[in-house]
């Protein structure tokens, strides 16, 4: 039998940094054979002063992290890791982060610890994971006036202002991975991610909406309608959804049916669009070499978010889609999928949870096998759940991205308290990424890794 290809991971690191210090940890890399390292927020940990949250973060377990700050928790503040050059940063109302005198040394450590990795042949990356409202995850602790919006001009300037000031002091970086803006795709009520408590009120927002022939209130009342249309679910009317409005049409009649509707969804893809070709410009005038890597949603939630797959063909290196596929807590596809279903069953009366789920299923275009319903979602997954939903996805973001050289997927095992994905789960996504010929991954977060969890990462990034 053929050997398959290995599929890697680029692992991504978060404060403390001081774990990359040591030459054991890139040894344990190069044992396995991976040879990618993002730094996900390039910051110092500066125990003088301001805001002092507690490091290692809670589901930080890796013996690396605790070490890294000498065998106990710390209270400290994330800065930045180098001085800024600001010049850079000249006419823009956001500053970039400062680093105190006293981390001088700290910096010059890090840079030589990443000059190192990159002469024994590291690939090495950086991130901007929060390119709203807060900006400083390229790079310590920066506040944005929250009456900002997440695709203001000015933040794609300002990102493009740090990642080439990231560049003259990090030479050695290849790639930024950018993640979001997303617009919001929950409806459970009050959620962190609850899409009728999105805020429209922005200048940038009325500019895009115009430049499309909408005003921003025509905007809001698509979504207000959409809102409405959830709450007259009938059972009749979920029957007929399932049965008659299958295939690309039916499903598009349903969800252009009120033409409200649609211009909110065509004002997101807009506004998403506008941003990160904006933004994609930049980086590529500020640092030409860069590459771009992009992140969304899965496929079956992305267009509520205002991402249109494949036009993100034209506009960027590689697709980062989510595989976050945990339930609970936020952003995993079993968290959502239950959050959906049961919020229709409770806006609905007589609609019962097995057709809230058909309706689910048909509207998003996602397979649900009978054996692993959502009620079962707190549970270990089934085998058919990996070939259906899973493989569902997994191709048509492989496809979205334009091949499977072309994407990098998210994977990860939790988010703020959901529950964890497990080790014999986190094998069978693998392996589904694997068949359809994916290489590449980008592992959130190395910090949290567990053995028998590095068991399953060693184990692909082998040939099999």
């Amino acid at each position: 039998m053929q050997a398959s290809q290995p599929v890697k991971p680029i692992l991504l690191v978060r404060p403390p940094l001081g774990i990359m210090y040591e030459r054991s940890f890139w040894d344990e890399l190069e044992a396995v054979g991976i040879k990618d390292v993002a730094v996900m927020w390039l910051a110092l940990l500066d125990n003088k002063g301001g805001q002092q949250p507690t490091w290692p973060r809670t589901e930080d377990t890796h013996p690396r992290a605790l070490a890294a700050l000498g065998g106990k928790p710390v209270q400290a503040t994330a800065v930045g890791a180098f001085k800024p050059n600001h010049p850079l940063y000249k006419g823009l109302s956001i500053q970039p982060p400062e680093m105190p005198d006293r981390l001088v040394d700290e910096s010059r450590r890090l840079k030589a610890s990443i000059r190192d990795a990159k002469r024994r042949g590291f690939r090495l990356y950086f991130c901007n994971d929060a390119g709203y409202f807060t900006i400083g995850n390229v790079g310590g602790a920066v506040r944005v006036a929250p009456a900002r919006c997440m695709t203001d001009p000015e933040l794609a300037a300002y990102v493009a202002a740090r990642s080439r000031d990231t560049i003259e002091n990090f030479p050695e970086f290849e790639g930024i991975m950018q993640d979001g803006p997303d617009f919001k795709w929950e409806i459970r009520p009050n959620h962190r991610d609850d899409m009728f408590l999105e805020v429209f009120d922005f200048d940038e927002y009325r500019r895009v909406a115009r430049e499309i022939g909408l005003t921003i209130e025509r905007v809001v009342d698509g979504r207000d309608v959409f809102k409405r249309r959830l709450h007259a679910i009938t059972p009749r009317a979920a029957e007929d959804f399932v049965q008659n409005r299958g295939g690309l049409f039916g499903s598009l009649d349903w969800w252009a049916e009120e033409p409200a509707v649609f211009d909110w969804m065509r004002f997101k893809a807009a506004a998403i669009e506008a941003y990160l070709t904006r933004l994609r410009t930049a980086l590529k005038d500020a640092a030409p070499s860069l590459e771009v890597f992009m992140s969304s949603r899965m496929p079956c939630l992305a267009p509520l978010t205002g991402h249109n797959l494949r036009r993100k063909q034209a506009y960027t290196d590689y697709q980062m889609p989510k595989e976050y596929w945990w339930s609970g807590a936020v952003a995993g596809y079993r968290g959502t999928a239950t959050n959906w279903i049961r919020t229709l069953v409770d806006w609905n009366p007589g609609l019962a949870h097995q057709q809230a789920e058909r309706w689910f299923s048909a509207a998003f275009d996602v397979p649900m096998p009978s054996d692993y319903p959502v009620t079962a979602y707190e549970k270990e997954a089934s085998d058919e759940w990996f070939s259906t939903t899973v493989r569902d996805q997994t191709r048509k973001m492989i496809s979205s991205a334009g091949g499977p050289a072309k994407f990098v997927p998210w994977v990860g095992l939790e988010h703020f308290g959901s529950n964890w994905v497990t080790a014999t789960e986190l094998q069978r996504l693998l392996a589904e990424i694997q068949a359809q010929g994916a290489t590449r991954y980008a592992w959130y977060v190395y910090n949290s890794i567990k053995p028998d969890i590095w068991r399953v990462i060693t184990d692909f990034s082998r040939v099999r």
